[in-house]
């Protein structure tokens, strides 16, 4: 695991993982209280499509994008990182790719949450399109 650690750490520069700020551990508390249990739930949440799925998506998905682009601009700052180092095929890219699917999962969500909400109370949704 050191080894891995280390390649990783050279090659992407990643400070999160040798330098890390004050914060930093806050957001690791996180994943282990909220991400690691919501995931062990959500898994078999989706496949029996449970109704309370929408709402637990949008907390985890507010969460997860809030978190990331935090983390986004503290990278983007680190002035040692090369271009490549800050691109798509390093660290932006993989807190990128990271911060678009909370994105796209929050939106989703709350499209979802519409959809249920307008049937309930007959008003006219925000979305259009039905999911």
């Amino acid at each position: 695991m050191t080894d891995i650690r280390t390649w990783y750490v050279a090659t992407h520069g990643d400070r999160f993982f040798y330098n890390p700020p004050a914060w930093f551990g806050l957001y690791t508390a996180l994943e282990l209280v909220f991400h690691l249990p919501f995931t062990l739930w959500v898994i078999p949440a989706l496949v029996r499509n449970d109704p309370r799925l929408p709402l637990g998506l949008l907390v985890f998905a507010l969460e997860t994008s809030i978190t990331t682009i935090t983390c986004l601009a503290e990278m983007l700052s680190w002035e040692e990182l090369s271009a490549a180092q800050r691109g798509l095929q390093g660290l932006g890219g993989m807190y990128g790719g990271y911060l678009a699917l909370g994105v796209f999962m929050a939106v989703d969500a709350y499209a979802r949450l519409d959809q249920i909400l307008s049937k309930q109370k007959k008003i006219e949704p925000i979305t259009k399109k039905q999911l």
